[in-house]
């Protein structure tokens, strides 16, 4: 059980990552975006107004993350035993399938939990507090902001997959069909 639970792990699906899932345009969307964000809200903004939007950030990845986790559920409910060995006989395996999900579910989690420590933090700031806090919470806030859109964009990266995944199941289910009619008519042709 041990080995398998590595296998299904958040860091075992960043380790399948490859360069170009590095490099895809969601991930760089990501950074650009989000660090124009940070840097923007640096430059126009103030503690408030990078706390008020972080508990914006707080509440629409809190609601990603019940869909990313709801549209798993259902989907691991609805695959079929033929799907499923189709999958397991591929060359990243049924794994594969299911990566995108636990990575979206990581950084959806991870922006989460940062988002609530930011907020926690930098509502504590004030004139009193140390300079290096002070000078932290801005750079925080920009990475809060590149892994709130990556949160975001996930749900393209998803839905891609998903989409993939019902177009290797209609081929699935021609080629099932195809066989069901040969069969059919060898069964006629002999009676």
């Amino acid at each position: 059980m041990g080995e398998q639970r590595r296998e299904v792990g958040f860091w075992t699906a960043v380790g399948h990552l490859r360069v170009s899932d590095l490099l895809s345009v969601e991930s760089v969307s990501s950074v650009v975006l989000g660090a124009g964000l940070g840097v923007w809200m640096f430059v126009v903004g103030d503690l408030t107004s990078r706390t008020a939007l972080a508990g914006n950030f707080l509440a629409v990845v809190a609601a990603l993350l019940g869909i990313v986790f709801a549209g798993l559920a259902l989907v691991v409910a609805l695959l079929s035993e033929a799907y499923l060995r189709l999958l397991r006989s591929g060359s990243n395996g049924l794994l594969g399938f299911f990566r995108p999900f636990m990575l979206a579910i990581g950084l959806q989690v991870f922006t989460v939990i940062g988002t609530v420590v930011y907020l926690a933090v930098a509502g504590q700031i004030g004139v009193a507090s140390p300079e290096w806090l002070r000078n932290v919470e801005p750079w925080a806030f920009g990475v809060l902001a590149v892994c709130f859109v990556a949160s975001c964009l996930e749900l393209v990266v998803l839905t891609r997959s998903v989409l993939l995944h019902a177009l290797l199941r209609s081929e699935l289910s021609g080629v099932t069909d195809l066989v069901a009619q040969k069969e059919r008519k060898q069964a006629s042709g002999r009676g």
